[in-house]
C-alpha cells in the first residue's frame, strides 16, 4: 500500500514521477496542474520541467483544452512527451489519457495525495514500461535519482569505477535519452537500491565499500575481458585510510551517539560506517521511505523525530535541513533531501570508493569541529 503524503518531511508521489520521468534527456515532462505544484516540484527536481499552469476557469471549465495546447508546444520542442496529473484533475476525474489517445505520450496519473515520493517514481518506471536486451552490451548504472543531492556525485563515481575496470557503461537510470531508458542491458551497478527499476536480471549495489567490491568480483565473472583489479585496490586502500582514521578518533574521544534520519539505503549505509570505523551507538534510525516498517509509522513526523532526538540527545545528526533547524548547534551531516543549508555546487558522492571516504571525512569533520 502506498504510504499517504501528509507534510512536506518527504515530497508527494507527483514529485516522485517528475524526478524519475524528467532525467530522460529528449522527454519533456509536463506537471498537469497549478503552478504551486510545479514551483515545488521544479524546486525539488534538478532537470527540466514544464507546466499547464492552471488556473481557476479550466478547474470550472475542464482543463482538456490547456493540456493540449501544452502538449502540442512541447511535442515540438522534446519530440516525446510526458504528462503527470496532479492532485486538482484527478479530483476533478479528468481522463488524460483519453484526451492525449493520438499523442505518442506516456501518461502517469498519480496525484500527489495517492502516495509518498517512491510510490510516484515507481509508477513512473512502470509506465515507461523499460525491457532489458540480453543482446546488449555494458553495464547499467541504476539508482540514479534527481531528487537525492548525491545523484550526480554518484553518477561520476559509478562511470569512474566502470572505466578503470574496462566495463563499458550501458544506460543510466535516470539520466540518459529515452531509447536508452526504454532499451537497457540486463546487467546494471546501483549507486543507491532504494531507486532500481528492477528492469536488469541482475543489479548490483555499490553504496559502500564491501558492496562495491562484490559487485565488481561478480562483474569480472561475467566480463571475463574486465580488469577489476584496480577497483579491489582502490577499495582495500580506502578500507586501510577508513580504519586508521577512525582508531584515531577514538583514542582521543568516545564513541559517538548517532541519530540517522534518510532513506532506507542511505541509512544502512551511513549506519554500517558508523558503527564499523567508530563503533558508533545507533540512538534512533527512521527512513522516510520503510513502508513496511511498523515501527517505522512516525519517520515523517517532524514533531515526533524532534522529540527523540531530545530524549535521545545524540552526538551527530544525520539527516536533511529540517532536522538542521531545528538542532543547528548539533554535529550534523546531510544525508538526505532537503540540503537548504549548505550549498553543494560540487558533486559529491556516496556510493563507491570517493563515498565511502567522503562520508567518513564529513562525519570525523562534524564531529570535531563542534566539541
Amino acid at each position: 500500500m502506498a504510504k499517504l503524503c501528509a507534510n512536506p518531511l518527504w515530497p508527494c508521489a507527483m514529485t516522485g514521477a517528475a524526478s524519475a520521468l524528467a532525467g530522460i534527456k529528449d522527454l519533456g515532462v509536463i506537471i498537469h496542474g497549478s503552478s504551486g505544484c510545479y514551483i515545488y516540484a521544479d524546486m525539488a527536481v534538478s532537470d527540466t520541467l514544464y507546466s499547464t499552469f492552471l488556473v481557476q476557469d479550466e478547474v470550472i471549465f475542464g482543463t482538456s483544452d490547456r493540456l493540449l495546447e501544452v502538449v502540442e508546444s512541447i511535442s515540438e520542442l522534446c519530440g516525446r512527451v510526458a504528462v503527470i496529473n496532479t492532485c486538482v484533475p484527478s479530483v476533478m476525474g479528468e481522463d488524460i489519457s483519453g484526451t492525449l489517445s493520438e499523442y505518442d505520450c506516456i501518461t502517469v496519473d498519480i496525484a500527489g495525495f495517492k502516495g509518498d515520493f517512491d510510490y510516484g517514481w515507481k509508477s513512473a518506471v512502470s509506465a515507461l514500461k523499460p525491457t532489458c536486451d540480453p543482446e546488449k552490451n555494458g553495464v547499467n548504472i541504476e539508482g540514479i535519482c534527481s531528487l537525492d543531492p548525491y545523484s550526480r556525485g554518484n553518477l561520476n563515481e559509478a562511470e569512474r569505477l566502470l572505466h578503470v575496470s574496462e566495463i563499458p557503461k550501458a544506460s543510466v537510470f535516470f539520466k540518459d535519452t529515452y531509447n536508452a531508458c526504454k532499451n537497457p542491458s540486463c546487467t546494471s551497478i546501483s549507486a543507491n537500491p532504494d531507486y532500481n527499476t528492477d528492469v536488469s536480471k541482475v543489479t548490483y549495489s555499490i553504496l559502500g565499500l564491501k558492496e562495491t567490491e562484490d559487485a565488481f568480483e561478480k562483474l569480472s565473472n561475467q566480463f571475463p575481458e574486465a580488469n577489476t583489479e584496480p577497483v579491489f585496490n582502490l577499495t582495500e586502500e580506502a578500507e586501510e585510510i577508513m580504519r586508521k582514521a577512525g582508531e584515531k578518533f577514538l583514542r582521543r574521544n568516545d564513541s559517538p551517539r548517532a541519530a540517522v534520519f534518510s532513506t532506507k539505503s542511505y541509512s544502512k549505509f551511513a549506519c554500517d560506517i558508523l558503527k564499523n570505523y567508530l563503533d558508533a551507538e545507533i540512538v534512533t534510525v527512521n527512513t522516510r521511505n520503510d513502508n513496511n516498517n511498523s515501527d517505522n509509522s512516525d519517520s515523517n513526523n517532524l514533531r515526533e523525530i524532534v522529540k527523540k532526538i531530545d530524549a535521545e540527545k545524540p552526538d551527530i545528526i544525520l539527516g536533511s535541513s529540517f532536522e538542521y533547524a531545528k538542532f543547528p548547534k548539533k554535529p550534523f551531516f546531510g544525508l538526505t533531501f532537503p540540503i537548504r543549508h549548505q550549498k553543494m555546487l560540487w558533486h559529491r558522492p556516496l556510493c563507491g570508493v570517493e563515498g565511502s571516504l567522503y562520508f567518513m571525512d564529513s562525519v570525523l569533520n562534524s564531529l570535531e569541529s563542534k566539541r
